[in-house]
């Protein structure tokens, strides 16, 4: 597999949205509006051969596994009443390269290492409550966040599926339903999340954090999913999901111990720091 370093595109074919790119080396099936799943099935797999793909993953709802399964796809995970709080969501996986299914013994054993130890962490609410040291503080950003924003993806990311680290893509987001929360040290800007707001799904993913390169290790982003999930329990949305990094301790233990479940591992799924990397999926509803 090549990893890429262009952007990713997103599209709608058949109704679907799709975003695919070189960085990933991977189609992602991301939302349906309809379900002539026939149609749409073969035509995401020829783009994923045209463009030389190895992976495509799809993100449906449950009435669509048995053709997704007859079209050899895979179930890697499942977060029961992800659409509306009523009918489960699944994560499946079509292999276009063999290799890009499998892990090697000892990937596979660090990242059942950090489920098991993540798994013993889950904690009732009141347990995973921690208070802010005095020096940081957590709040929604603002479009005069944006600089700063942006000067922290900079540092933060080496590469990225889309231009994160521009003020004008930031304000793409904002149009297109998205929030972004971060965590301060006085005035400077430690850690960014950027949450997606499902509205006719009524869920809500947090998509991305970015951590200043000189506070890695101290398991800041803790904070800021305590205030997106207090805030997120208290609105209309009925389920809060999130795709982490399979082998990091540290943020599969913050989710368990706010409450979240384990979904399932997709294998091989995102390039991050230029390293090809399983994503565990965790929900709460």
């Amino acid at each position: 597999m090549q990893i890429g370093d262009s952007y990713d595109t997103v599209e709608q074919i058949e109704g679907a949205m799709l975003q695919h790119g070189d960085t990933h080396s991977r189609l992602y099936l991301m939302q349906v509006e309809q379900n002539n799943w026939d149609e749409l099935i073969p035509k995401m797999k020829d783009l994923a051969k045209k463009k030389s793909y190895d992976k495509i993953l799809g993100r449906v709802p449950e009435e669509a596994i048995k053709v997704f399964q007859s079209n050899g796809y895979e179930i890697e995970a499942k977060i029961p009443g992800l659409y509306n709080g009523e009918k489960a969501g699944y994560f499946l996986a079509d292999y276009l390269e063999k290799e890009r299914g499998s892990c090697s013994e000892q990937e596979l054993k660090t990242i059942e290492s950090v489920k098991t130890i993540a798994l013993a962490a889950n904690s009732s609410l009141e347990d995973a409550h921690f208070e802010l040291p005095s020096n940081l503080y957590v709040r929604k950003l603002n479009k005069n966040d944006l600089f700063a924003m942006v000067h922290l993806h900079e540092i933060a990311f080496k590469s990225h599926s889309f231009p994160i680290n521009t003020a004008e893509y930031l304000l793409e987001l904002v149009e297109q339903n998205h929030e972004f929360y971060g965590l301060f040290q006085e005035e400077e800007l430690l850690v960014t999340a950027i949450i997606k707001i499902h509205n006719e799904e009524s869920n809500v993913e947090i998509v991305d954090f970015a951590t200043h390169p000189d506070y890695k290790g101290q398991n800041l982003s803790y904070y800021l999913v305590q205030e997106i999930k207090r805030d997120m329990d208290m609105s209309e949305y009925k389920t809060i999901y999130s795709l982490v990094r399979a082998t990091s301790y540290g943020l599969n233990i913050t989710f368990s111990k706010h409450g979240f479940s384990l979904g399932g591992t997709l294998l091989n799924n995102t390039v991050i720091r230029n390293n090809l990397e399983s994503m565990n999926v965790w929900y709460s509803n």
